[in-house]
């Protein structure tokens, strides 16, 4: 773990994770869809039968099913967009390194390793 002040970070395996996050949404057709959450819970109002209270009770299972289908296409919606930004964040940071390490060898192109912390003592 890194402490107050450090970070530590792979882009490779960011990029990993925002891959496999978006592999699963996009099996969400089909079983699991927001469709089939929607079909799913979608019982139409005669099944309930034509008393007082059946109707009540239609009416309240059809605006608690609209309401879990809108939330999980938002939460499923919210997901991709956060694989997304999961993914540019590891291409930001994988283009960052590539930047500063090009900077690095500018003005140290020679052989030897770049710079490091360990390796570059503090300017007086």
């Amino acid at each position: 773990m890194a402490g107050p002040g450090t970070s530590r970070y792979d882009h490779a395996k960011i990029k990993d994770v925002a891959k496999k996050m978006q592999r699963e949404l996009d099996q969400l057709t089909g079983s699991g869809s927001v469709s089939d959450v929607e079909s799913r819970g979608n019982v139409p109002a005669s099944a309930f039968g034509t008393w007082d209270a059946a109707q009540s009770l239609a009416a309240t299972v059809v605006a608690g099913n609209r309401n879990i289908a809108r939330l999980y296409d938002e939460f499923v919606s919210n997901l991709a967009e956060f694989a997304a930004a999961l993914s540019k964040m590891a291409d930001n940071y994988r283009e960052s390194d590539e930047k500063m390490l090009a900077d690095i060898r500018s003005i140290n192109p020679s052989s030897g390793p770049a710079p490091t912390r360990s390796s570059v003592k503090a300017v007086e």
